[in-house]
């Protein structure tokens, strides 16, 4: 079982750090699963009524994967403006270009 070995000593040395460094604190998470966020759709091509997205009337969950799925350049706009923001403004960290 080299997989529950390795999480078992990735664990400890997550701990081990935490002894010696001291716990984060700061967490952030990036959702995967942004075909709802209707920038993402936007983007997409798809023109939208931000006041009807999640109306019956406008596209269904499949319909926005189906329209994201065929522009993947809307998904990575969308990720990396978002992780640009979180460099930028939450740990104010300015790309030097």
């Amino acid at each position: 079982m080299a997989f529950g070995h390795s999480r078992t000593m990735q664990k400890d040395q997550i701990f081990s750090m935490i002894n010696f460094i001291g716990t984060p604190s700061l967490f952030f998470t990036l959702n995967p699963r942004f075909i709802h966020h209707p920038l993402v759709v936007l983007l997409s091509g798809q023109n939208i009524n931000f006041d009807l997205f999640y109306d019956t009337k406008m596209l269904t969950k499949n319909g926005r994967s189906k329209q994201i799925a065929m522009n993947l350049k809307a998904q990575a706009i969308f990720v990396h403006t978002h992780v640009d923001a979180i460099f930028t403004y939450m740990l104010q960290m300015k790309d030097k270009k």
